[in-house]
């Protein structure tokens, strides 16, 4: 009985870690070798415009998979709000993707944060598009060049600290 509890707790401890170490650490993992093509996604914004792989071809795209009830999502979508808005002239596409919650939590934490949604904003009920891109985590950033070809798959905070996003977005002011 004793070993029983200890492998509960155990399990209980690893899971808990691994719901912190998701939650509020940045982790930069490519699940994808780079430059793998990207699934095709279909997707509606709030406002009613469609975005898919093939409208974003020919310029880079970054895709942001994100919840109202993600901490660090709440600290990273400002952030990427003030550089959309100061590199508007930059060839980066940004739409976020809002999942994993109820559409009218979704809804309702963008009309209150209109200063942060300053870039489209789909909601994604059945989760397709995060399915194909294997996205287990929030926030997860997935980069994408203007091929249409994944180039970072980026998990968790401090997307703007990661060397592979700065250096690509260098080479877009190229």
């Amino acid at each position: 009985m004793r070993r029983k509890a200890r492998l509960i707790v155990l399990v209980l401890v690893a899971a808990g870690l691994s719901v912190l170490f998701q939650a509020g650490q940045t982790v930069e993992a490519a699940a994808e070798p780079a430059a793998s093509t990207a699934p095709r996604f279909d997707l509606v914004t709030l406002a009613g415009e469609a975005y898919s792989k093939e409208s974003l071809k020919g310029r880079p795209a970054l895709l942001v998979f994100w919840a109202p009830w993600c901490p660090v999502c709440r600290k990273e979508l400002p952030i990427l709000a003030r550089f959309y808005e100061q590199e508007k002239s930059a060839s980066l596409q940004v739409v976020a993707v809002g999942f994993s919650d109820m559409r009218g939590n979704v809804e309702a934490y963008v009309k209150s944060h209109p200063e942060t949604f300053v870039f489209p904003t789909a909601y994604e009920e059945e989760n397709w598009t995060a399915q194909a891109f294997k996205v287990t985590a929030t926030p997860t950033f997935i980069l994408l060049d203007s091929q249409g070809n994944i180039q970072l798959v980026h998990r968790g905070g401090g997307i703007d600290q990661n060397p592979k996003y700065r250096e690509f977005l260098a080479g877009l002011k190229r």
